[in-house]
């Protein structure tokens, strides 16, 4: 997933939980701990579904250091429905945050 499209993700996200008004400063850091925990999420998905040889592969294209671009396709091509595995991975991070947000709302109230 390029990173515009997780940049774009995590900001809903943050709409969703109701969170988009807390001070920018606050809500900056936030939104790149939350783009880091879904790029793992996206790396683990990728790393269990990958076989060995396209692991070498993508150890190749990670070692010459290939663009978001590059990753996108080859992730495409290496990983048998590859679109549908990351947008179930979002959709229980999605929910996973969105619950503990809600938590935390009804904890703090």
């Amino acid at each position: 997933m390029q990173k515009d499209l997780v940049t774009q993700f995590v900001t809903e996200l943050i709409k969703k939980a109701g969170l988009d008004n807390v001070p920018e400063k606050f809500r900056e850091e936030y939104a790149e701990k939350i783009g880091a925990e879904v790029q793992r999420r996206i790396g683990l998905v990728a790393l269990k579904e990958l076989s060995p040889q396209a692991l070498d592969e993508f150890n190749a294209l990670a070692g010459k250091e290939a663009k978001p671009e590059e990753l996108a396709e080859f992730f495409q091509k290496s990983v048998p429905d590859w679109e549908n595995k990351i947008t179930v991975a979002l959709k229980e991070f999605a929910d996973e945050f969105l619950a503990s947000a809600e938590k935390l709302k009804k904890a703090t109230a």
